[in-house]
């Protein structure tokens, strides 16, 4: 096979049939041309005609009939459950469960303090560099300090180039 050689899902379809009429006619054409598809073509309907020479097999059970009654089964308990309480009924549940135990808080307790914590030490990044004369708006002198790392020349690093750190360059 090369790179025009249709792929072998086309020649059994066609073995089998299934291929529309246009596809068809171009899989006929090059197979009729191909000496490689035409033998794969010849192998895949000899395989057709001894899978439909097998003779016909009848289960002793009808299947489709037991799944489908095994499944009407495990629908009734499903149907007759009690319906699960509404997003009401649940939250004056976990405050009442909260407020009858104490203790229950100290999750909520923990994750408050986090973001508080998280609030005050992002409040100190905050470097004034002249006080400002009115304590609103701010003046443009407000810099993150944490943002000084991402410069191009970081705190405490030499300069690579001579202009890259000097008033030219920075921008500071």
């Amino acid at each position: 096979m090369n790179r025009t050689c249709p792929p072998d899902e086309a020649l059994s379809a066609l073995a089998d049939d299934a291929l529309p009429a246009e596809a068809r006619t171009e899989v006929l054409t090059h197979s009729a041309r191909c000496p490689l598809c035409a033998a794969r073509l010849a192998e895949l309907r000899a395989l057709h005609d001894a899978f439909l020479a097998l003779p016909a097999v009848s289960l002793q059970v009808d299947l489709g009939a037991r799944v489908i009654a095994r499944l009407q089964a495990e629908a009734e308990p499903a149907a007759q459950a009690p319906r699960a309480p509404g997003w009401r009924a649940r939250w004056l549940a976990l405050v009442r469960s909260l407020s009858a135990q104490p203790l229950n808080l100290s999750p909520y307790a923990g994750a408050t303090a986090a973001l508080v914590m998280g609030l005050w030490l992002g409040g100190m990044l905050l470097e004034v560099e002249d006080p400002p004369s009115q304590p609103w708006p701010p003046s443009p002198n407000v810099t993150l300090a944490a943002m000084s790392l991402f410069d191009a020349v970081p705190p405490g690093n030499l300069c690579p180039r001579a202009d890259a750190c000097g008033p030219i360059g920075s921008a500071q």
